[in-house]
């Protein structure tokens, strides 16, 4: 008799990333169109309170994030186990105060792809108020901004992990 079990971990974890990312994006989609942006103020609080685990889970993984390079290191991390295989990034400065990414592949954008249902104009809110409770939750010294987001039709993301001013 065949068994979850028969099927490798890697796998098991991309199959369900993709669906929970897929449904995500439909159940934003219907809500909606029932009850039109204030969808957003949901999104908010759902994505904020997401964030905050990140601390929980980076402490219950043994990952460090005393500086900018730690913070991006577990961040990526939480946001791979969360979301799934598909962040493509490449490091464009780097130092323990300051981490800046560039991101040219998303998995949340992927699945907003393959439902056919093109990034809402909250999208780039819902993804910003994650980060920001993440990187926050990780350490509070730290905050991460947005110069470029693929989902308002950048060809890439970029950010900074900085020491807060």
């Amino acid at each position: 008799m065949a068994s979850t079990e028969d099927i490798p971990a890697q796998v098991r974890w991309e199959i369900a990333t993709k669906a929970a990312n897929s449904q995500s994006v439909v159940y934003d989609m219907l809500v909606r169109q029932i009850i039109g942006d204030k969808v957003d103020e949901i999104w908010k609080v759902i994505m904020s309170e997401g964030g905050k685990e990140a601390k929980v889970m980076a402490e219950s993984l043994g990952l460090p994030a005393k500086n900018a390079k730690e913070i991006e290191d577990a961040f990526g991390i939480i946001s791979t186990i969360l979301m799934g295989p598909g962040f493509e990034s490449e490091i464009l400065e780097a130092n323990e105060d300051r981490m800046i990414v560039r991101l040219t592949g998303c998995p949340m954008l992927n699945a907003h792809r393959r439902v056919g249902y093109g990034p809402t104009s909250g999208t780039p809110f819902h993804c910003q108020e994650f980060c920001q409770s993440s990187v926050q939750s990780l350490n509070p010294r730290y905050v991460i901004r947005y110069s470029k987001r693929m989902c308002t039709g950048d060809t890439y993301c970029e950010y900074a992990i900085e020491l807060e001013k």
